[in-house]
Formats: structure tokens, sequence, C-alpha cells
């Protein structure tokens, strides 16, 4: 995937394995036409989400003005119970500590970093780490994300309740050799953060992890 700045092309990390999968489809044609399509042999499905902003905050949590000045601005709710994000349209924030969250929006990230250094009370952080992080979907049958899953991470996702609308579980762990912020959406994938240093191993890794079942890379 890739976007024009101020006439500079900017490519996305997986931009290069876009329309790749684990084989040929059974037509033996390129597919075209979206995330899903006819060729059922693909139990998987890897979609890299077009460019969005991303930005490391830190806070008191305890300050009820911080909380709500984070509110205020993004128009989501601050998640302060651990493993738990809270989204709103284009906009989520995801735990990862006691002070520490992970803002994803399309909203550009220099506005929302002024806006938020502008609002928020207290001794605070915003760090906007856009460049280095990727966010990509992964769906497919219930066997075969189970199945990948378990290869990928000693994490139990399988304990995790279906995530209700607007809110799900989120945490930080391994992925192969890797790592990765998982979170869980209401309809049964998951959405994966990865570093920018990682997304070439991620993708090879899910070619190969998931060849059984047939993993498609789509952007």
């Amino acid at each position: 995937m890739s976007s024009n700045i101020d006439g500079v092309k900017v490519e996305s990390p997986l931009h290069y394995f876009h329309k790749l999968s684990s084989h040929s489809s059974r037509s033996g044609q390129a597919q075209d036409d979206g995330l899903f399509n006819a060729e059922a042999e693909f139990g998987l499905v890897l979609k890299e989400l077009p460019a969005q902003s991303h930005l490391n905050l830190r806070g008191n949590p305890d300050n009820k003005l911080f909380c709500s000045a984070v509110a205020e601005v993004t128009a989501v709710p601050l998640p302060t119970d651990p493993g738990q994000y809270h989204t709103n349209g284009e906009t989520s924030i995801y735990w990862l500590g006691p002070n520490e969250w992970l803002l994803v929006s399309q909203l550009d990230a220099a506005n929302l970093e002024a806006s938020l250094r502008e609002s928020l009370p207290g001794h605070i952080a915003v760090v906007d780490v856009s460049g280095g992080q990727t966010l990509v979907n992964l769906r497919g049958i219930r066997i075969a994300l189970d199945t990948v899953l378990k290869k990928s991470s000693v994490y139990d996702f399988a304990a995790w309740a279906d995530a209700p609308s607007g809110s799900g579980r989120c945490v930080q762990t391994t992925f192969a050799s890797a790592s990765a912020l998982f979170s869980n959406k209401p309809d049964g994938s998951y959405d994966l953060v990865i570093r920018r240093s990682f997304a070439d191993y991620v993708a090879q890794w899910l070619l190969d992890a998931g060849r059984e079942f047939g993993c498609r890379i789509e952007g």
C-alpha cells in the first residue's frame, strides 16, 4: 500500500507482499477483488490496513482530568483496566501498562499530538511512533486461526471472550520469534500491531505457518 505525502511516495512496510499467497489459486488467476474472494482454499487472510497515526501516550490514570482530556480529544474513553482497548470510529486506544497506552487513529498524527499536548494536564508524554509500526488484520476459518495462533505464541487467546462493539482484549506478547500487540475484534478476527523491522519476517512466517490452510496477504 502506498500514498503520496508532499509529492513523496510512501510505501507501507508490507507493500511488496500484497497479493502474495502460500500457494497459487486453483483458477490460476490473479485475485484483485478485495479481502475475501471465491477462492475458498485460502483459510487465512492477512490484510495490512491503510497508514495510520500511532502515538505512544503516558500519563496518570488516577488523574480524572487526564482521563477526561484524552476522551475529549480522541472521542475514545481511556482504558484503565489491564489488557483492554477501547475504540470509536477510526480511533482506538490500547492499554500497554499502568500508565502507558497506544493510540491508533486515521487522524493526522501531528495535529493529534499537538491537541493532546495542549489539553493533557500533569506529567505526560506523547511520542509519534507511526513510522516504526504497521497494523494488520488476521482473519479466516476458526480452525486455521486457532492453529496459527497456537503456533505463533504461548499466550492463550482461546481464553478471551468475544469482543463487544467498541472494546475488547489486547496483549503484548510473542509472535513466533518476534513480538506484536494483539487485539480481538467483534467479527472474530485479530488486529496485530507489529514493528516495521519485524514486518518482513512476520509476513513470511505467516505464509509458511498457514500453508496447510492456505494463507494470502492483502493490502
